[in-house]
């Protein structure tokens, strides 16, 4: 039998065990249910059979004390606990307690009231049988029998007697005596007993009638729970049934097959499952053992070309990393991403940006007369410093022309703040070239000329990349460079007007510039606050 079809027939079978356990437990839960009820059912009754007998006890305590005291409270009482039970008057929350000795104390005067309901209809929606409220009225028509008489000696006390009809209209003298004997002679405790004998066999009838109930429900529960015993016992052979096929059938099974895959995938690929069988995993295995033969036979054919192919990829790897940090030389990274992304024209329009220009003064008078690898290393030495200042302040060089450097901040990235990062670059590089001069113990100094103005930037050439600017503002600068003094920052009006709440500047007056005419100058001295 395949496995699918096992493991089926048995959850279906611990489907049915587990209805069957939850219809017990709620057959058992509705069992306690009814047992409860039965109980409270006699509770009941007990509580109704005593109310009877309490206001039987109470009628006789005030009767008794009327007509031995005369006090009318305790007639009002009497009256009162009558009415409550004929349902004439409302019965006050908590009744069924120790309500009239509370009251006869003076303490239950703000009791509250509840609904009107007569003991007699109590006792018929409580659900007794014939004979039990046959029981209970024989002892309230008994009490009521006795009330008659009760109301024979209070009204003597009074003056008051029977005139044959039950009425009390016949006036005479007071006869307390008479009253006395009526509620404390030998026939009224005969009807006070007569009164609870019923009550007495009522509470063993509802004793008999609950206890059956009771043992019923008990014995029909216990049944409920071998049931569920032997239900739950299937259940569990069943399951355990279910683990030891899925283990034989399933599990081993599928271990094998991770044992060999764990073998094939170190390496071992002549590793096979060799399982039997017409489940549903011995044809996976049967499967899976064709293919690591087929994966092995195209291993082998792949590992050779696999070796050719590391070969020519670590080759073009080197290549493609060494063009890369070539482009990047070259080309802002910006620039550099969008030529490789595509774009074969790249020239933008900068509205504002900061040019920088700056001349090793004395170098080639130096050059003169140091070797070539000497003045090449100088240069390495020099730009190497000024290249790290740029990376520094964030602004792009942009080509060096002989022992000239040019940078230009706002390019390619457009930057509000160009003009102060040219400001802060070009005052950093006069400091290092000192200090570079002083410990080289060359005679070199720097001149530098700054511009802002508007520029094109872009790519030129086809087979040697190059990044450019165009525009007045390049020669400007270059003009602002050639025309300062050695150690000097000389700048433009368009510079300072940028740069005077920050830096100090000196009037370096007017200069004649190629092409422009002349033009008023400012060398710049440092920040404001150095001041």
């Amino acid at each position: 039998m395949r496995i699918r079809t096992t493991l089926l027939l048995l959850l279906v079978a611990q489907c049915i065990l587990v209805c069957v356990l939850i219809g017990l437990a709620v057959a058992m839960q509705q069992t306690q249910l009814l047992a409860e009820a039965a109980q409270e059912q006699r509770f009941e009754s007990y509580q109704l059979a005593d109310e009877l007998r309490q206001s039987s006890d109470d009628l006789t305590r005030f009767a008794r004390t009327y007509v031995t005291t005369g006090d009318a409270r305790y007639e009002t009482y009497f009256n009162t606990i009558i009415d409550i039970r004929n349902g004439d008057a409302p019965r006050p929350e908590g009744y069924e307690g120790i309500y009239w000795d509370l009251v006869a104390s003076g303490l239950g005067s703000d009791w509250p009231e509840g609904s009107a309901v007569s003991l007699r209809k109590q006792m018929l929606d409580a659900g007794f049988t014939n004979e039990e409220f046959d029981k209970l009225s024989e002892s309230q028509n008994r009490s009521d029998a006795l009330i008659r008489l009760e109301n024979v000696a209070m009204n003597a006390v009074k003056g008051k007697f029977d005139d044959g009809t039950g009425t009390f209209t016949i006036d005479g003298p007071p006869d307390r005596d008479r009253a006395i004997e009526l509620v404390h002679g030998v026939p009224y405790h005969t009807a006070k007993a007569q009164i609870m004998s019923p009550i007495s066999d009522f509470i063993a009838m509802i004793d008999n009638r609950t206890s059956a109930e009771v043992e019923s429900l008990n014995a029909f529960e216990r049944r409920l729970v071998l049931f569920d015993i032997t239900a739950a016992g299937l259940l569990l052979i069943s399951t355990i049934w279910s683990v030891l096929i899925i283990r034989k059938r399933v599990l081993r099974p599928i271990e094998a097959l991770a044992q060999v895959a764990d073998r094939v995938a170190a390496g071992d690929r002549s590793a096979r499952a060799h399982i039997r069988g017409s489940s549903e995993i011995a044809t996976f295995a049967s499967t899976f053992d064709s293919m690591v033969a087929a994966v092995d036979q195209h291993v082998c054919d792949l590992e050779l070309a696999q070796a050719e192919m590391a070969t020519q990829a670590e080759s073009l790897e080197h290549e493609r990393h060494r063009s890369e940090k070539l482009l990047l030389n070259v080309l802002p990274a910006a620039i550099a991403t969008r030529l490789k992304d595509g774009e074969e024209t790249i020239a933008e329009s900068y509205p504002e940006v900061t040019v920088l220009f700056s001349d090793i003064v004395g170098f080639t008078k130096m050059s003169a007369k140091i070797g070539a690898k000497q003045v090449v290393g100088m240069l390495n030495e020099v730009f190497g410093l000024l290249d790290e200042l740029a990376i520094k302040h964030g602004i792009e060089k942009i080509k060096t022309i002989g022992d000239c450097y040019m940078v230009v901040a706002g390019i390619p990235d457009r930057s509000p703040t160009h003009a102060q990062q040219i400001a802060k670059f070009a005052l950093e590089m006069q400091e290092t070239m000192l200090t570079y001069t002083a410990k080289a113990g060359h005679d070199l100094s720097l001149r530098t000329g700054v511009h802002t103005g508007t520029v094109v930037a872009g790519i030129v050439g086809t087979s040697k990349f190059a990044y450019d600017l165009w525009g007045d503002v390049v020669n400007v600068a270059s003009r602002m460079e050639s025309t300062s003094d050695p150690g000097k920052i000389q700048v433009s009006d368009a510079v300072r007007i940028r740069l005077a709440d920050d830096y100090l500047f000196e009037a370096r007056g007017d200069i004649d510039i190629k092409g422009k005419g002349s033009m008023h100058t400012w060398y710049l001295l440092g920040p404001r606050h150095d001041a």
